[in-house]
């Protein structure tokens, strides 16, 4: 059995002049776990939002404190000091430590010896497109249930309020009012963060193709050059439903910290000549700042 531990995500692999068989890629694993490591390469909504831990994850859990909106100021406020008097104690509250988990996600395909003797490299990039992809929903699709989970923690604080970006006019008899497109969102989103005195940007979107469709309609060739002015970036995932979308401080939200690196195992079960390829990942994820993210809804037409 052959294990290659490889850094997640990796860079784009490098072949000698592109010639791996088949069978190179069961005998040296490494190959198939940089293959997917490429297919899955800026694919992932995670990196966009999470930091790195800055600490071992060797335990599979990872300590850590989540920021309330109280921490801003100090409990008790500053006083003036009286001739030979002392300076009241200020100090915030302290916090109650969370623990974030180490997750375990993988899966496994088989090919049989004749495909491997005939060096079938259709079906071999065929089913490691399919695992790579699936690693990638799966993972993103957990990264958007922790923002979810915070972001209904904090109520309301958490969700901006926006309008549908599927019906804006700008020319015509009835061009869609200023405060209705979808610039006026992006506005107000930041407006929410600086009303929390919290001194964010939120410099990247996280958006469904379809509101993504919808700004291109709107603005046409405009549109880099409007996200550019405003410093934003735009991040589309079909994980993130249609109709809402994530304004978020880049790499503030969280922390992404992994106690298993990506891992290829390869094997061949000779009662049934199978030859089995596994890989699995183990992230541990967790928000520490869920201020540094805003919910904005009602981007379809529904609340």
């Amino acid at each position: 059995m052959g294990i290659s531990p490889v850094a997640y995500p990796l860079g784009a692999p490098v072949v000698a002049d592109n010639k791996v068989t088949v069978d190179m890629a069961f005998q040296q694993s490494g190959r198939i776990t940089k293959r997917l490591s490429d297919l899955t390469l800026q694919k992932f909504i995670a990196p966009e939002l999470f930091g790195s831990p800055g600490t071992t994850t060797s335990t599979g859990a990872i300590i850590y404190d989540t920021i309330t909106i109280n921490e801003l100021y100090t409990k008790n406020d500053v006083e003036q000091r009286g001739p030979s008097d002392e300076y009241p104690i200020v100090q915030g509250e302290r916090l109650q430590p969370k623990v974030a988990q180490s997750e375990d996600w993988g899966g496994k395909f088989w090919m049989s010896d004749e495909a491997i003797r005939r060096n079938d490299t259709v079906q071999m990039d065929r089913l490691t497109r399919q695992l790579a992809n699936t690693i990638v929903r799966k993972v993103n699709n957990r990264t958007i249930a922790v923002l979810d989970a915070v972001i209904a923690d904090l109520g309301g604080a958490g969700v901006v309020p926006g309008h549908d970006w599927g019906v804006v006019e700008l020319t015509g008899t009835s061009p869609t009012p200023m405060a209705e497109r979808p610039f006026a969102d992006i506005i107000s989103t930041q407006l929410a963060a600086d009303v929390e005195e919290l001194d964010y940007f939120y410099n990247v979107w996280l958006v469904n193709p379809q509101e993504y469709a919808s700004l291109r309609i709107v603005y046409g060739p405009d549109l880099n050059q409007i996200l550019d002015d405003a410093g934003i970036s735009m991040f589309r995932s079909n994980r993130v439903t249609a109709g809402t979308a994530y304004a978020a401080v880049r790499g503030g939200v969280g922390f992404l910290g992994y106690e298993q690196m990506l891992q290829t195992e390869t094997w061949r079960e000779p009662k049934t000549k199978q030859n089995w390829v596994q890989s699995s990942v183990l992230p541990i994820m967790g928000v520490t700042d869920p201020y540094a993210v805003k919910k904005v809804t009602g981007l379809a037409g529904t609340p």
